[in-house]
């Protein structure tokens, strides 16, 4: 990908000065306090408007390659989830897995309302694992997380023990280190940020996504079986000229 031969100069502003902030979250740095102060109206107001929205539907849409049916599905981070309108197949237990309270009642609500029965909540820590049981999930699911995930590998390992043999897993991240991701941040939400709050974002940058979308199709290759990958909204082009890549895995390895 192109980030790789970028002058440092226009790297730094297209995906944070991972130089000098480096890659791990800072919690008592007074950027980080003040960036969680406003993550939700930052959520509410960059994401759920026009262009966030529209780019966050490219990745979801990819439930409509799945079938629940009597299915046990876990789905990681779902945020506020959206994606039901894509699939109405009816899983026998979905299990939500995020930090945030809020999203999780939000969410449980959202799925109850789309005719899914038995669906519990998981609130965990910032954590790499995931508390359930081994094996438990024929579905996992997880929408613009995995760019999130520091410590990615052990958390794939994680998403192998929760899947039983042959399970799949699926979703979608932002293509984070692509030309028309950190270009189209530059002159959006990061000119929002500058605007409305008061916190260094290109700090937040690094620790909001220390993961690069060609290391995560890396790490996701390695462990497991591809079974379907799809780029948003140019999928003939390479992943420097997209906002979204979706992917379905299988798990092989048990």
């Amino acid at each position: 990908m192109v980030y790789k031969i970028l002058p440092y100069c226009i790297f730094r502003n297209l995906f944070g000065d991972r130089k000098q902030f480096g890659l791990i979250i800072q919690k008592n740095d007074p950027d980080f306090k003040e960036w969680t102060k406003n993550y939700e109206k930052f959520y509410n107001d960059s994401q759920k408007g026009s262009i966030g929205k529209i780019v966050n539907h490219y990745g979801f849409k990819v439930v409509e390659k799945l079938d629940y049916t009597n299915k046990s599905v876990v789905e990681l981070g779902p945020g506020i989830i959206e994606h039901p309108i894509y699939n109405k197949t009816i899983p026998k237990r979905y299990t939500l897995v995020d930090i945030n309270e809020i999203f999780l009642k939000k969410s449980k609500v959202i799925l109850t309302e789309n005719s899914c029965p038995n669906v519990s909540t998981i609130q965990v820590k910032d954590s790499t694992s995931i508390p359930v049981e081994d094996n438990l999930a024929d579905i996992v699911l997880s929408f613009h997380q995995l760019e999130h995930i520091y410590n990615i590998e052990d958390y794939l390992q994680e998403i192998k023990r929760v899947l039983k043999k042959d399970g799949l897993f699926a979703g979608a991240v932002p293509t984070e280190g692509s030309l028309a991701w950190g270009g189209g941040r530059y002159l959006t939400s990061r000119r929002y940020v500058k605007k409305n709050m008061n916190f260094n974002f290109d700090k937040i940058i690094c620790w909001e996504h220390p993961n690069f979308v060609d290391l995560i199709q890396e790490k996701l290759n390695k462990n497991f079986q591809l079974i379907y990958s799809i780029k948003k909204p140019l999928k003939f082009l390479p992943l420097d000229f997209n906002l979204s890549w979706s992917f379905i895995y299988k798990n092989t390895d048990k």
